[in-house]
């Protein structure tokens, strides 16, 4: 998977069908040949917005554009997939800080220009990266099914969930697995399987297979830490000379107080020269 050659398609493809209303992410990752969990994930971590908001955003600035050019409003709405003028309405205003009747009179709109992938560049934040091949193995897993836009905020709460239900004690939460899967992600959380005492009713065996691993680790509170690092691993990804195997993304995380600035914690990511 090569991130920026993918970015770089996605962009162009939606400036040639903004108006096609089955442009979303299932529309680019069938025509990118990626997985919609990766190619969301990939997109937001260069671009620094989801490709929903991305899209919507790219309509709204050409549907202002239009107006202020003199086409209708009723034109414009059915041209950008709006099923009724009030909805349309409603989201321009949300973009614009205006109605689309305000717009007409030469105001200065708001403006989502199409990304310069030629501007993207690596992050910044400090990371500790290893290259590193490892023998297969197994893990013992709970998962639980999310929407990539909401999971940084109800992941946490399924750790917390994990913590109040027990079953830290018998399967330590060392890992935190991402599985892709269609326009979701399975996300679950547990061990490899030779460190639980016990694996409680619900939980999963996988196997991994062996593989060449990218081992990124950073310091810092949690979850804060590892939501930041995400975007970094994928901007590094993007400019090295790897790219991704679709399958297992590991969060790791060590002993001791996630609350505090030197926690340390990881992401592993099965990589494959380009």
């Amino acid at each position: 998977m090569d991130i920026y050659k993918i970015i770089s398609q996605a962009v162009d493809l939606v400036e040639t069908h903004l108006d096609d209303e089955e442009l979303d992410i299932s529309f680019l990752a069938k025509r990118l040949y990626v997985s919609p969990f990766y190619f969301q994930r990939v997109f937001k971590a260069l671009v620094g917005k989801p490709i929903g908001t991305y899209i919507r955003e790219r309509r709204l600035t050409e549907a202002g554009t239009e107006i202020k050019l003199g086409a209708s409003v009723l034109d414009v709405t059915l041209k950008y997939g709006y099923d009724s003028q009030e909805a349309f309405t409603r989201a321009f205003r949300q973009f614009h800080g205006m109605s689309p009747g305000a717009a007409k009179k030469g105001v200065i709109l708001s403006c989502c220009p199409p990304v310069n992938t030629d501007h993207l560049i690596k992050g910044a934040m400090k990371m500790d990266i290893k290259i590193e091949k490892e023998n297969a193995f197994q893990i013992a897993v709970l998962t639980q099914s999310f929407q990539a836009e909401t999971a940084n905020a109800e992941i946490p709460r399924f750790w917390d969930a994990y913590y109040e239900k027990g079953y830290h004690q018998s399967v330590p939460p060392m890992l935190g697995v991402c599985l892709s899967d269609g326009s979701e992600f399975d996300y679950g959380i547990g061990s490899l399987k030779d460190y639980c005492s016990d694996i409680p009713e619900g939980f999963q065996i996988l196997s991994v297979p062996a593989a060449l691993w990218g081992k990124f680790y950073t310091t810092g509170a949690i979850p804060d830490a590892i939501q930041k690092l995400w975007p970094e691993v994928y901007k590094w990804i993007a400019f090295s000379d790897y790219e991704i195997v679709p399958g297992f993304d590991f969060e790791c995380y060590s002993e001791g107080d996630t609350t505090k600035d030197d926690y340390v914690s990881g992401i592993w990511i099965a990589l494959k020269h380009k």
